[in-house]
């Protein structure tokens, strides 16, 4: 088995075609990582989750980082470390562009419960509790390593 380091380009790349990743973040005082759904496109990266303790962990530390794996066997993957800063994108008159940017890239990857439920123009808002947050990872840095056969 080769390792090797991924160029930026190649991390890029497999955060545009993959969308599960694990993110991760400190819950009081302890590391805290949590499956998420996550769109990556034009070196901006997506999320959402309903409020609960990664949300709180987030707002009240918002260091994060994100992994994300390709994996073909045990002998060839791809994983991607991603370094960054939490950013909320409230559905407000700041934020709207972006937040409904957000959730229109997270809709069209369909299979997901949360986003899909949610409709941010012409319904009354769902209240606070069941409303999905909607946030970017402002990157910091950005690194992968690549095992292959050959």
């Amino acid at each position: 088995m080769i390792l090797r380091d991924m160029t930026r380009a190649e991390c890029e790349a497999t955060l545009s075609t993959n969308s599960i990743g694990h993110l991760g973040c400190i819950s009081g005082k302890r590391p805290y990582v949590v499956p998420i759904r996550y769109v990556y496109q034009k070196r901006v990266f997506y999320s959402f989750s309903l409020r609960g303790k990664k949300i709180d962990s987030l707002r009240f530390n918002p260091r994060v980082c994100v992994q994300v794996e390709q994996l073909v066997t045990s002998e060839e993957w791809k994983s991607v470390l991603l370094e960054g800063l939490y950013r909320e994108l409230p559905d407000d008159e700041k934020d709207h562009g972006e937040h409904m940017r957000a959730w229109q890239l997270l809709q069209e990857r369909g299979n997901w419960w949360e986003p899909g439920a949610y409709k941010p123009e012409g319904v009354a808002h769902p209240d606070a509790q069941t409303r999905p947050v909607f946030y970017r990872v402002e990157i910091d840095t950005l690194s992968g390593r690549q095992a292959t056969m050959t």
